[in-house]
């Protein structure tokens, strides 16, 4: 093969991307023992083996392995020949691939080689008939480029596999738990910011997607603002003290420009009365804290979209770009009605499915938490008890299917001026598949539109 290629090099020809030594390694270390089979078979298919023959074996070991046969090369010989495929590998070789491979101990490494290479490949065949449809195209390419793009770009998805075992199912929920309780104590996800929160919900979870609900003027948009100002992975320090480390994350923001929502990062940090930003009555205390707020704001990693008119069509390319250049650990949108469907002619229930079961594809592909705000009915104000529920979701009934997490937002103030609740504001847990559900009480602090956690009788300086 090595001349082969050589050769080939030399008359001007191009191999296609693989490696001939690690997919021997991959299949040979599953021979000698295949109970590695359930550490790759998530990373690998059949078609990503270049060789023919390589992927005619790997498939008939995907096949033995779910009756709980062994793989090895005696076995697969005789399954060749019962088959009779036997003329489509020799056995001969079989038996070569187990007695040159040593161990099945780096198995994984080699499996990701193999993977890489054939995605490779898959780029190229895509990229190439690309090209060959551009010379051909006769009339707008726009739709071509945006085809092209969302192809490309789904490449770079984390492939896992879709088919589990009970064995792996149980080893995976095992590892999980494992991996939580080394946390001692931290939160598992991306962590609120918000204390009481993060006990229910133990911060907001990879592949998940998160609906937060409300009526206008209960602070949705601020509550988001606060979440993505407090996101991180939480850790312990050498100190053995609890520290949150920010994470890159994404802002689709279909509703408010990004000055605005720069003014409204600033009020937050910096604790000074959004008011005065507004109309200019900010003085040069003000002014500093703002500096300093700038400061420690200046490295996170937020990447903000304010387009106005979006599709979840635009959202997933965007998402997808963010997760490849920046490597976004979440991605927060504002919010789901605001998004169109492919069809912006359908109906609007029809279009507010489309979305919801898109942001959560992204969730799953992307291998991250989408966080989304909904609105709320306005039916709901006509209840003695205006607390919303994600029934009152507008076009509600996908994003109850689609949603892990849903919560809404109620603020008693917004109705009742003379309330002895001023300053709370509840986030009722509608739904939670990790966990309980139930009322979480956080402080709203209107000048700054900051949520900070519950403490009855505090005196807020804003």
């Amino acid at each position: 093969m090595t001349s082969f290629r050589a050769e080939a090099a030399a008359m001007g020809l191009r191999v296609p991307p693989h490696s001939n030594d690690a997919e021997q390694a991959v299949l040979g270390g599953l021979m000698l023992s295949p109970r590695a089979l359930d550490r790759v078979a998530g990373r690998l298919a059949p078609d990503d083996f270049y060789r023919r023959d390589h992927r005619v074996i790997f498939k008939a070991m995907l096949g033995l392995s779910e009756r709980g046969t062994p793989c090895d090369a005696i076995t697969l010989g005789e399954w060749f020949v019962a088959k009779d495929l036997g003329h489509m590998v020799d056995a001969t070789y079989l038996m070569e691939l187990a007695n040159t491979t040593p161990s099945a101990a780096n198995i994984v490494a080699y499996a990701a080689i193999v993977r890489d290479h054939a995605t490779r490949r898959r780029v190229i065949d895509t990229a190439t008939r690309l090209v060959e449809q551009a010379f051909a195209a006769n009339d707008d390419t726009g739709e071509l480029l945006d085809s092209g793009i969302t192809e490309l770009m789904g490449m770079q998805r984390v492939e896992t596999t879709t088919e589990f075992t009970l064995r792996q199912a149980l080893s995976l929920a095992y590892e999980r738990a494992e991996e939580v309780k080394r946390l001692g104590g931290l939160v598992p996800g991306i962590s609120t910011g918000l204390t009481d929160l993060d006990d229910v919900l133990g911060g907001f979870h990879d592949s998940d997607l998160i609906v937060i609900g409300a009526r206008p003027a209960m602070g949705k948009t601020a509550l988001l603002l606060n979440l993505a100002l407090a996101a991180g992975r939480q850790r312990r320090s050498d100190s053995g003290d609890v520290e949150t480390v920010p994470v890159p994350a994404g802002l689709i923001s279909t509703e408010q420009p990004v000055v605005q929502l720069g003014a409204r990062f600033l009020a937050i940090e910096a604790g000074i009365k959004a008011s005065r930003l507004r109309n200019g009555s900010h003085d040069e205390s003000d002014l500093e804290r703002m500096f300093f707020a700038v400061q420690r704001l200046q490295d996170r990693e937020l990447v903000i979209n304010d387009r106005a008119s979006v599709t979840i069509a635009d959202v997933q390319r965007t998402a997808r770009r963010w997760k490849q250049e920046r490597d976004i650990g979440v991605l927060w949108v504002d919010y789901i009605q605001r998004i169109h469907g492919s069809d912006r002619r359908a109906k609007k229930n029809e279009q507010v499915a489309e979305v919801a079961a898109g942001l959560k594809d992204i969730g799953r592909e992307l291998d991250i938490p989408v966080v989304a705000l909904g609105q709320v009915r306005r039916e709901v104000e006509n209840r003695a008890d205006k607390r919303p529920n994600m029934g009152d979701l507008s076009d509600s009934s996908e994003i109850e299917k689609e949603g892990d997490q849903i919560a809404m937002i109620y603020r008693d103030e917004v109705y009742n001026a003379e309330t002895a609740d001023k300053g709370l504001a509840e986030i009722l847990i509608e739904k939670n598949r990790h966990g309980p559900t139930g009322l979480v009480r956080t402080q709203w602090i209107a000048e700054t539109m900051k949520f900070a956690d519950w403490r009855p009788g505090r005196d807020w300086d804003a």
